[in-house]
């Protein structure tokens, strides 16, 4: 019996330090972080009210919006968005600075040399971003998550299981001068950059997975994906032939993002079709070529814009103030600035106003600018705004200069109060600044109020789709179909405040009730599988022509699309024509404009076997009203 008892002391002991240890393990990994660098303290210039994750890079490549041109047919291929040394940093409200990457081993041994768009994980314990490694890594970008206390370093896309593009890329020839196989060149030539939070595990990311160059240049096109907690790989979301950007998740479950609307195709002079715009051509409408603010639902539905304006809508960010704010150009070549506006601030419509026109005088909404000043009255370049709990922003920037920004490692990080109505708007405070890299992409740490359950698409109500198709070119089509509905083609939707004329007339965009039919265009990628021809350009070509159903006092559309491409869609009239309508008011002026029902300013795109829901065919696009006020978790 002693014998026993002495045992199950023994036994008894061994498990208290058992769970000691596991306890001990537990709490370690909760609260374990590395030191902090000292040797940073000197460039802290004030104190935030909570932490701050930002970049330290050798370029200002991080504000880049658009793909660099090449098209990257040699070994690595083309990295966009790259710089020589990239660092992920946190700035404590104690002043104390942390390097969360430099220095780092990866689980597989591998270091990470530069890195780019940071954001802070619903729970805000957790960073996902972009990285690169180093040699003998290709150094393309994948997105990487690490714990907000430097704990957790992983890697989360282009990993073994990951298949990489879904279709052929350009890069062609291994490092060598070999000739690198399909599967090779698809596991390795995409980057991963500009990761967000879903709420429910999963995250969103704008890729160059979908191999495309555009028309009318060779820059690597970029959509956003989506790597769902279901999922092993990554599945699209947009369809973009040229670059979406910075996509942002807010409180009410849409995915916020700027889009590069550079739609080569323009409506013909005699209004019969949808055409590849040329320079010595004449045409109804101009090619767009402008950065959109556009959000849509993370299961694809709803697309639609936030901010439509003739600047550049860049990195938009939800405000706890209710506004979104977002950074554009600058009056000087290089440089940028801060705005804030209501979501629906819409006042040009690039696709789809005619030629000869220009926009109305229009009342309403208008953009609110940001801090340009320091406090000694330096006027600042300032860029890459997010949220801070207390109705305050943080941001990046640098002093412009005579000629410019003429260093760009004084970008540094700044903050100010959110509330920019006030003239003149508040000075910008500096944070931090290290002197020889440039700082930017800062944001806030905190748990966000982001939903955790994304809404279901619904069903298709009993419809099947077709075995095949026979298309306007002849070719019969058997690939996957998605089903389109538009219930309410001829309405002028919800209007925000600013399509009304300066006058209080309106709206602004007509709705398009002499709209017949609708004319489906495919706007097909480049093609690099060709054993000769290094890029075959992709063609863009009317593929279908579809009656209106008739629904009661109603007129719809309900189709099953080809999902093989991205599309065009256009509204036709009684002869066949794409339909054209006049602005029913004027302005102060006495100027009405002329639009077209072509929804060109955008490529769409849906998935097999998928419900896809529209609104009209507005000349300003669709609009919902929503609200994209910043939110913490309770």
């Amino acid at each position: 019996m002693k014998l026993r008892s002495t045992r199950a002391k023994i036994t008894l002991v061994f498990l208290g330090l058992g769970i000691i240890v596991l306890t001990s393990y537990a709490a370690w990994k909760t609260w374990f972080h590395f030191p902090s660098s000292p040797e940073l303290t000197p460039f802290v210039q004030a104190r935030p009210g909570v932490p701050i994750v930002f970049t330290s890079r050798a370029t200002t490549a991080s504000l880049e919006a658009a793909a660099p041109e090449g098209e990257g047919y040699e070994y690595p291929g083309k990295i966009s968005w790259a710089s020589s040394e990239g660092r992920l940093r946190r700035l404590d409200p104690d002043g104390k600075v942390y390097e969360l990457t430099w220095g780092r081993t990866l689980p597989d041994g591998s270091t990470l040399i530069d890195v780019m768009s940071p954001s802070i994980m619903r729970d805000g314990k957790r960073i996902v971003f972009a990285g690169r490694k180093a040699p003998p890594d290709p150094g393309r970008f994948r997105i990487y998550e690490v714990g907000v206390n430097g704990s957790y370093l992983r890697q989360i896309t282009g990993g073994p299981d990951d298949p990489g593009c879904n279709a052929v890329p350009p890069l062609r020839y291994a490092s060598d001068g070999s000739t690198m196989s399909d599967e090779d060149r698809k596991r390795l030539d995409y980057d991963d950059v500009d990761p967000v939070d879903r709420g429910d595990g999963g995250i969103v990311f704008a890729t160059s997975r979908a191999p495309d160059l555009g028309r009318g240049h060779s820059r690597r096109a970029t959509q956003l994906w989506q790597l769902l907690p279901e999922h092993r790989t990554p599945i699209p979301l947009t369809a973009n032939r040229n670059n979406d950007r910075w996509p942002v998740m807010v409180a009410n479950n849409y995915v916020f993002f700027s889009m590069w609307s550079r739609n080569r195709e323009t409506v013909s002079a005699d209004r019969k079709d949808v055409v590849p715009w040329e320079s010595n051509g004449s045409f109804a409408t101009n090619p767009t070529d402008v950065w959109i603010g556009t959000r849509v639902l993370p299961d694809g539905d709803q697309f639609g814009y936030t901010i439509k304006i003739a600047r550049a809508v860049w990195r938009q960010r939800p405000m706890f103030n209710g506004k979104v704010a977002f950074m554009t150009s600058g009056e000087r070549p290089g440089t940028f600035r801060l705005a804030q506006a209501e979501v629906g601030l819409i006042q040009i419509a690039p696709s789809s106003l005619s030629a000869t026109n220009e926009m109305p005088a229009q009342s309403g909404d208008s953009l609110v600018w940001g801090p340009d000043r320091d406090e000694t009255g330096l006027q600042l370049s300032a860029v890459t705004p997010t949220p801070h709990p207390g109705n305050r922003v943080v941001f990046a920037a640098a002093p412009i200069g005579e000629n410019g920004v003429t260093d760009p490692a004084s970008y540094g990080l700044y903050w100010s109060s959110d509330d920019w109505s006030a003239r003149p708007s508040p000075n910008a405070e500096p944070l931090f600044n290290d002197p020889r890299l440039v700082d930017t992409e800062p944001v806030a740490v905190y748990q966000r109020d982001y939903p955790t359950k994304v809404p279901e698409r619904p069903q298709q109500k009993g419809r099947n789709p077709p075995e095949k198709i026979s298309l306007l070119n002849g070719h019969v089509y058997q690939g996957p179909f998605a089903f389109h509905e538009n219930p309410v083609t001829f309405s002028p939707g919800a209007f925000p405040p600013s399509q009304k004329m300066d006058t209080g007339a309106g709206p602004v965009f007509p709705a398009f009730a002499n709209v017949k039919a609708i004319a489906v265009y495919a706007a097909r990628r480049d093609r690099f599988d060709d054993p000769r021809v290094l890029r075959v350009p992709g063609s863009y070509e009317r593929i279908l022509t579809l009656p209106l159903e008739n629904d009661g006092p109603r007129a719809v559309a309900r189709v099953w699309l080809p999902t093989e491409s991205p599309h065009v869609l256009a509204g036709l009239d009684a002869e066949g024509k794409i339909a054209k309508l006049q602005s029913s008011s004027a302005d102060s002026r006495g100027r009405r404009a002329t639009f077209y029902a072509v929804a060109g300013d955008h490529y769409s795109g849906s998935k097999p076997g998928t419900y896809n829901f529209c609104l009209g065919c507005h000349a300003g696009h669709t609009f919902n009203p929503i609200d994209p006020t910043e939110k913490m978790a309770k």
